[in-house]
This record gives structure tokens, C-alpha cells and sequence, in this order.
């Protein structure tokens, strides 16, 4: 436990950084061959900030860990919307858009019934399992979500994001291909060996402690995966840029659901075993609760009252967990 622990916030820091790096250096060669600030965006930024949690999966996939897989994806995505947009809350009220109430917390509902659906269908033996078809079928729900919300013009979030990273990038014109290159595989490389550092470690302490994969998924896999929302939810809150924390949380949540278990599923048919189906109705009344109450806020955004009772809620559910 002294030693597991600290190599898996060692794994996560490896992951995170990895992932900027291969964000950075990739839209270096976009820009170098003239891509579209909107297009990279649309893709690299989009894919990058995804790849900690995509690395896990398939790392754990590979190991046959469908538990861990499972319950980080659940996990993350309680995670997001109770203690995100609960710390975010209480330093400033969250404001969002109504598009988000009316159409993608909608669609995080349904991706959330079509898991409850097909983590029921297939059983072998005395488990069920999300086979490979199913995950192929999740994989083609994510693309047809991205697709959607390019349709729907929804790229405020991807801008932002662009332009930071642009302003890093024109910054650093100086650096040659070869530089550039070296940066895409040093953070190749650190997603690679944070995520083995992350699952094996987590394996470690599950059964040292006597755990479920399960558990260790659903709080400390979980939370570290979600700590850069978290990290951008108080530099949001304390810059006053707010608006797109929930429909971008929305949106990862459902991402969570389809991308990765699809990804999971499709390298290695995943055992659903029969505690995910509470969780999952968990996860609906959470996004239902948002869902009513964004509704009934005639001021389009979430208080710090509102901030409490999320955070207070993660805390309950945490123990429930235990």
C-alpha cells in the first residue's frame, strides 16, 4: 500500500502530462501542414484530453480487468457530476446552456439504458458479458454522438481549447519536425507506462485489501481520471468561465460510457457483473436530478447550495460504496 499508492498518482501525473505533450506536438505537425484551427480541435484536442482514460481501458482490457473498466467508466462519470460540478459550484454558480438540459443530458440518459440493456443480454455461464459486437456498437454510438454535435455547431468549447493551445504552439514556431516528433513519442510513452503504472497498481491494492476491481474503479481510478475536470472546473470558477462545464462534462460522460466500454469490450468481451446495474441507476437519477433541477432554474445556472448537496451526495455515495 505505501509503495502501490504513490505510484499510481505517479501513473496519473505520467498519463496526464503524456497526454499534453501528444496534444501539443500533434497539433504542432496539423498546423505545420495547414489543418484547420476548427479541425484540430475537432479531433486532436477532442481525442487527446480522452486518451489518459482510453490508455487504462486498453491496458486493462488487454489484462482482462473488465471490472476496472466498467467501474472507472461508471466511476468518472458520478465523479464528474457530483463532485465536479459540485466544488465548481461553490466557488462560482456553474451557468449553462439549455441545449445541454434539452438534448444532451437526454442523450446521456439513453446511453446510460442502452448499457443497462446490453450488460443484461448475453449471459455465459453465471455472468453476463458485453461481447465484442456490442462494443463495436458502442464505438459507432460515439461516432454518431461526435458527429451529432459537430452538426449541431457545438464547438465553443473546442474554440477555447484551440486557441490555447494554438497561442502554446505559435509560442514555440522554433521547434524543428524532429523536436516535435521526439515530444509525440515522449507522451506516446508516458500514457503508455502511467497507465500500466495506474492498472497494475490498482490491481495490487484490490487484492492486498481484499477489494473488488470494482471498487478500486469506481473511486480511486475513478477520481484520478477525473482529475483534470476537476482541475479545470476551479480555474473555471475562479475565471468566471463557467458556461460549457456542464455541457462539457455531459459530453464526457457519454464519451465514458460509449467510447470507453465500447473500446474495452471490442479488444476483450467484458464481464458485466450484476452490482454495474445499481450503479448505472445511480448515475440516471443523478443526471435525471440535474436534469430537473437546470430546468426549474430560471437563472440558467447551478448555485452553491445546489454545490453542496452534490458534493455531500459524492460523499454519501463514497461510503455506500465502502
Amino acid at each position: 500500500m505505501e509503495t502501490e499508492l504513490p505510484l499510481i498518482i505517479f501513473g496519473f501525473i505520467l498519463s496526464v502530462k503524456g497526454a499534453d505533450l501528444l496534444v501539443k506536438s500533434a497539433t504542432s505537425i496539423a498546423k505545420k501542414f495547414g489543418l484547420s484551427e476548427m479541425l484540430i480541435g475537432l479531433t486532436i484536442v477532442a481525442v487527446g484530453t480522452s486518451l489518459p482514460e482510453i490508455f487504462i481501458t486498453i491496458t486493462s482490457s488487454i489484462e482482462g480487468h473488465s471490472d476496472l473498466i466498467i467501474g472507472n467508466a461508471i466511476g468518472s462519470c458520478i465523479c464528474n457530476f457530483l463532485l465536479v460540478i459540485g466544488i465548481a459550484s461553490l466557488i462560482r454558480p456553474v451557468k449553462f446552456d439549455r441545449r445541454i438540459v434539452n438534448r444532451h443530458l437526454p442523450i446521456g440518459i439513453a446511453a446510460m439504458i442502452l448499457l443497462l440493456f446490453l450488460g443484461n443480454t448475453n449471459k455465459v455461464g453465471e455472468n453476463h458479458i458485453i461481447t465484442r459486437w456490442q462494443g463495436i456498437l458502442l464505438l459507432l454510438c460515439t461516432v454518431a454522438y461526435i458527429v451529432y454535435t459537430i452538426y449541431e455547431e457545438n464547438t465553443i468549447k473546442n474554440k477555447k481549447i484551440d486557441e490555447e493551445i494554438i497561442k502554446d504552439v505559435e509560442s514555440k514556431e522554433e521547434k524543428s519536425i524532429i523536436i516535435i516528433l521526439i515530444y509525440l513519442i515522449l507522451g506516446i510513452l508516458g500514457l503508455k507506462f502511467g497507465a500500466d503504472f495506474v492498472v497494475d497498481n490498482s490491481i495490487l491494492i484490490a487484492e492486498r485489501l481484499g477489494l473488488s476491481e470494482k471498487f478500486i474503479g469506481m473511486t480511486i481510478v475513478a477520481v484520478g481520471t477525473a482529475l483534470p475536470e476537476i482541475i479545470t472546473g476551479i480555474i473555471a470558477g475562479r475565471k468566471n468561465e463557467t458556461d460549457l462545464l456542464l455541457g462539457n462534462l455531459s459530453g464526457s460522460n457519454i464519451l465514458n460510457l460509449c467510447l470507453l466500454i465500447g473500446l474495452g469490450a471490442t479488444i476483450n468481451p467484458l464481464t458485466f457483473i450484476s452490482d454495474f446495474n445499481r450503479s448505472i441507476i445511480v448515475l440516471i437519477v443523478i443526471t435525471y436530478f440535474l436534469q430537473w433541477i437546470t430546468s426549474r432554474n430560471k437563472k440558467n445556472e447551478l448555485n452553491r447550495k445546489v454545490g453542496i448537496f452534490l458534493i455531500i451526495a459524492y460523499i454519501i455515495y463514497i461510503v455506500c460504496m465502502i
